[in-house]
């Protein structure tokens, strides 16, 4: 018997033309360690530097993945005309990142359904209603309305560029409520984030033979103040350590080789004791141990800094953008301790315990976790997080790009 023409179209592959000519390699290879548990054929534009980061082959023997990069001394403008064809073939049309290149990329073929991942909400729609600090920044924002604005003209092409975008797609629930709320975007064009920056993690990484009369914690990221807050954690456990039942273990999981980390292991290491003790690297963690540090520890700390900037643009950790411990919990199965500005949306939220941004609070939450174990009690909720599982998320994404397409 044979098949309707439906049940035919469902059951072919979606070419995803994928362009990243930015900085968001990590997000390249989610997007491909995602996709291959659906129908999907991916085709990556890209730059070499860009693409040497995801560590992924230039094609895969399934044909799940096609890669075309930039070739030296070719022009962003030489490069997408070059690919005019691969364009002009896609089913989808997805940016991963625009951050420059406006001009250029308005002379894309826009033939194919497009869709634009947001990164920075004030950034990309805001505007002047959304610079960051004006009077202190003066000088630089004026350089940069001079030079990017008027003279480059970005407003104006990227003004162009989007209303040739079909979809807007940001990076989870709480963000799309946000701009919506704002009105920034015709909520026509504002698709529900089935598609995450992270997925869960299948394995539960934990160090066999662990020392269980020790707590590790952990943060993550470059060790500086600009985006976490570590002297509000160093202020908290010099709080705490006397009314905790375990020593505990400070693993900072970044780059603590900078100078302006130098304070802060300082701090840290003045308290140690045979109640506290600090591991941080001065450099490149490789991958591997990285994830056998990872694997040691019980719970994340997040003292996020939520008023942040990129650009010349004030934005809000938690409402225009997304913090990276998100993927962190996800991908490693670790609960966390999150400050309370940054709410996540169920089911993340079943992981998460909230301090406010003050010594005491974080000291409160700390010796709780700690002489509790409340890590290990959360540890279940993770079964309970379907919808970020890789499988999940291709399924219900390739569901979208057929409804949209």
């Amino acid at each position: 018997m044979s098949q309707s023409p439906e049940i035919i179209i469902e059951n072919q592959p979606v070419h995803l033309v994928v362009l990243e000519l930015h900085y968001h390699a990590e997000l390249i290879k989610t997007l491909y360690e995602i996709l291959r548990f659906s129908n999907f054929k991916i085709t990556l534009i890209t730059l070499p530097s860009v693409f040497k980061k995801t560590a992924l082959p230039t094609s895969s023997e399934d044909g799940l993945l096609n890669v075309h990069l930039k070739h030296d001394k070719e022009t962003i403008s030489d490069f997408i005309s070059r690919m005019d064809s691969v364009f002009r073939s896609a089913d989808i049309l997805y940016f991963n990142t625009i951050r420059h290149y406006w001009r250029e990329l308005n002379d894309v073929p826009f033939v194919a359904t497009s869709m634009v991942r947001i990164h920075n909400a004030h950034c990309d729609f805001t505007h002047f209603s959304r610079l960051h600090r004006p009077v202190i920044n003066c000088l630089g924002i004026l350089s940069h309305l001079v030079r990017k604005v008027l003279i480059g003209k970005e407003w104006k092409h990227k003004k162009e560029l989007f209303e040739k975008i079909d979809y807007f797609m940001f990076p989870n629930q709480t963000i799309t409520d946000y701009v919506l709320k704002n009105g920034w975007v015709d909520q026509r064009k504002v698709l529900p984030p089935v598609l995450p920056f992270g997925f869960l993690g299948e394995k539960e990484y934990k160090l066999d033979g662990k020392d269980k009369n020790t707590v590790t914690i952990a943060i993550t990221g470059k060790v500086t103040n600009s985006k976490k807050d570590f002297d509000l954690v160093f202020l908290a456990i010099g709080k705490c350590l006397d009314e905790l039942k375990y020593p505990v273990k400070l693993v900072l999981l970044g780059n603590a080789g900078q100078k302006h980390a130098k304070s802060i292991i300082k701090n840290f290491k003045s308290i140690e004791s045979s109640k506290f003790s600090l591991d941080y690297s001065e450099g490149y963690v490789p991958a591997e141990v990285f994830e056998e540090k990872v694997a040691s520890v019980d719970f994340f700390v997040a003292p996020i800094q939520v008023d942040t900037h990129f650009r010349k643009y004030h934005e809000v950790y938690g409402k225009s953008k997304m913090s990276g411990i998100e993927n962190d919990i996800l991908i490693y199965r670790k609960p966390s301790l999150v400050v309370s500005q940054y709410r996540m949306s169920d089911p993340l939220d079943s992981v998460v315990g909230y301090f406010d941004p003050t010594p005491d609070s974080l000291a409160s939450k700390i010796t709780e976790w700690v002489n509790n174990r409340t890590s290990d009690e959360l540890q279940d909720a993770f079964g309970n997080m379907e919808s970020y599982k890789r499988e999940v998320i291709a399924d219900n994404f390739y569901a979208l790009c057929r409804e949209i397409m």
